[in-house]
């Protein structure tokens, strides 16, 4: 098959592939139609591995990518839910299949967790084939969805639910979302969605900030006083609710002072290994620091209603199109973040 294989950083290249082979009788393979490229690739694209440390020269070629969506084409056994022509998508991730945390819908719990495309142990969806361990667990069907919506429930949305859900935005509390890629915007909107009465949006990419000012959010630069802004428009307060999304070390470090006293602080951007938090301004102001990776599947049941009603809308975020051939020049792109790219969509087909 083809598909796009990891080289070495910032080496992404279209190329022939072992096709996948069903890993456990619970599994399936699934034919590509679309899959996209997340931020959390690009830690993968610079030769960081998820946890930090970065790739080795002895690490094994691999399919990238964690967001995709296609026809089951192979089913296992022992998979219940699935049948071979159904349109489905997966969660980021898979587990063991057997533990408490997998049968219980916590897949990103499991001690034997794997990312797909993220390293050789679980290859990924930017390809024409791939293999989905653990199907029933970690699959949604996809029938009646978009491909916009099928892609962003495979990570982008759901991490945006939950961490904004962690943020604890309560009816009537302003918040603060510090980075506007796919997972901040989508963020603003569930803000608003959740009550907020006030929403304040950080990023210093001016085409991100005009997305945010459509969904009502007051857009500021991070470089242009916008941290001083933000406390003279809460009355010194700060916000009550801080949603960062961007996982990068300025953001971080801004977001205990924007954070009202007694407020939430929710982190879902991977950040870098050393990354610090004040303390004292965590116990002088009483926050309370909330983290975690996503449990995809335990989002959908909340997020489902809110498409199907019209209510989330997420218009816009696919800011460019590209065929899997064209899937390094889309990774340079993404990386750049030139040319207004919010989100890019990859058409395998």
């Amino acid at each position: 098959m083809k598909a796009l294989v990891f080289n070495g950083p910032r080496d992404i290249r279209y190329e022939t592939f072992a096709d996948p082979e069903l890993l456990t009788p619970n599994s399936v393979i699934m034919k590509v139609t679309r899959c996209s490229i997340c931020g959390s690739d690009l830690h993968m694209y610079h030769g960081e591995t998820l946890g930090g440390a970065p790739y080795t020269a002895d690490t094994p070629k691999f399919c990238t990518g964690h967001e995709f969506m296609g026809e089951i084409v192979e089913a296992g056994r022992d998979v219940c839910t699935f049948r071979v022509g159904d349109t489905a998508l997966a969660a980021g991730g898979s587990g063991c299949g057997k533990c408490v945390a997998c049968v219980t819908g916590g897949a990103m719990k499991c001690a034997n967790v794997h990312v797909f495309g993220i390293g050789p142990e679980l290859q990924g969806g930017q390809a024409e084939f791939v293999c989905v361990p653990n199907a029933d667990a970690v699959m949604l069907n996809a029938e009646g969805l978009s491909d916009e919506h099928a892609l962003l429930l495979t990570d982008a949305m759901t991490t945006a639910y939950f961490g904004i859900t962690r943020a604890d935005v309560k009816p009537g509390g302003s918040v603060i979302v510090v980075g506007l890629g796919p997972i901040g915007l989508i963020g603003v909107e569930l803000a608003f969605l959740f009550g907020a009465a006030q929403v304040f949006a950080l990023d210093p990419v001016a085409s991100r900030r005009a997305m945010a000012e459509k969904l009502g959010a007051v857009s500021l630069d991070p470089a242009d006083e916008g941290a001083a802004r933000i406390i003279d428009a809460t009355h010194g307060r700060g916000a009550d609710s801080v949603f960062e999304a961007s996982g990068a070390s300025a953001a971080i470090s801004s977001v205990l002072p924007l954070t009202a006293w007694g407020g939430t602080a929710s982190f879902i951007g991977i950040p870098q290994p050393r990354d610090h938090l004040s303390m004292r301004l965590i116990m002088m102001k009483n926050i309370t620091v909330r983290g975690g990776i996503c449990q995809v599947t335990q989002t959908w049941p909340h997020l489902l209603p809110l498409l199907r009603q019209g209510r989330l809308k997420t218009a816009g975020l696919f800011s460019h199109q590209f065929g899997l051939k064209d899937g390094a020049e889309a990774f340079r792109l993404f990386d750049s973040r030139d040319d207004g790219v919010i989100k890019i969509m990859i058409d395998v087909e």
